[in-house]
């Protein structure tokens, strides 16, 4: 194969990529008739129309087991982890796909982020990390507070998170790809960053920098992807947005220090 053969082939894979990371799931309809082991209904598709229950549902099995296993961890028809693995190939669009109305491509994101919690809460009890270094910025309650998160890494990040709810609303709210973002919107948007930080983050030390780069890279490529500014607007629009969150978090933690200095 030569240079030009080559070049054509790759501009093939990254448009069928490009294609995918648009609209990654292709329905089929079910033709057979079946009848309901629910309620005896005879229908044509893929749910009965009375009583919603999936057809090929039956007897119990020994797959029913780890059908049964899989629907505590995720591993369904709307997969944990295929939604994890749109997340690390298509952030923006993911996101852009669930809260728009396309519930059925993705995971829901705040049970995802609570099993993933409760799987590294899992790994590390096996397997102990060293606990990160505490802080020590010379204030008590300063130090209390980000120990604390930094202790209950899924829960900070979540919390961090929300202080970019407002921020998000306001410079991107006339975003070309996706303009009118709403507050409720914005919130399921951090908790998809959230989980991006914690699978990101969770399997390093605190202090590694590997990780911090990762989760700031797929949180600006989450925006790029879901609004559809440029690069620089994007980035600009991004790293304002980061600098308000970062103001509004600490203002809180400020309002802290001072009431429990009061109350000392």
């Amino acid at each position: 194969m030569n240079s030009k053969g080559i070049g054509q082939f790759i501009q093939s894979k990254w448009q069928a990529f490009r294609a995918w990371q648009e609209n990654p799931i292709r329905y089929r309809m079910d033709l057979t008739e079946h009848v309901c082991n629910c309620c005896g209904h005879r229908f044509v598709g893929n749910y009965c129309p009375v009583c919603s229950q999936p057809t090929g549902q039956g007897r119990i099995t020994w797959s029913s087991i780890w059908q049964g296993i899989g629907q505590l961890w995720g591993v369904e028809s709307k997969s944990a982890i295929y939604t994890l693995w749109q997340l690390l190939w298509r952030p923006g669009y993911l996101v852009r796909d669930f809260i728009s109305g396309k519930r059925q491509v993705s995971y829901p994101p705040v049970k995802l982020l609570v099993i993933l919690a409760a799987l590294f809460a899992l790994v590390h009890y096996f397997f102990p990390v060293p606990d990160p270094a505490p802080s020590d910025s010379g204030v008590r309650y300063v130090d209390l507070v980000f120990d604390w998160m930094n202790r209950h890494q899924n829960i900070g990040e979540l919390l961090t998170g929300c202080f970019f709810i407002l921020p998000t609303w306001w410079l991107f709210r006339r975003a070309p790809r996706y303009p009118d973002h709403t507050i409720p919107e914005g919130f399921f948007l951090q908790v998809y960053i959230a989980i991006l930080a914690y699978i990101t983050q969770a399997p390093f030390a605190a202090s590694h920098p590997l990780p911090i780069l990762l989760s700031t890279a797929y949180s600006y490529a989450t925006y790029k992807q879901l609004f559809g500014y440029g690069y620089w607007q994007t980035l600009w629009r991004w790293t304002l947005c980061s600098v308000l969150s970062l103001v509004a978090l600490l203002t809180v933690v400020l309002v802290a220090v001072l009431i429990g200095m009061l109350y000392q």
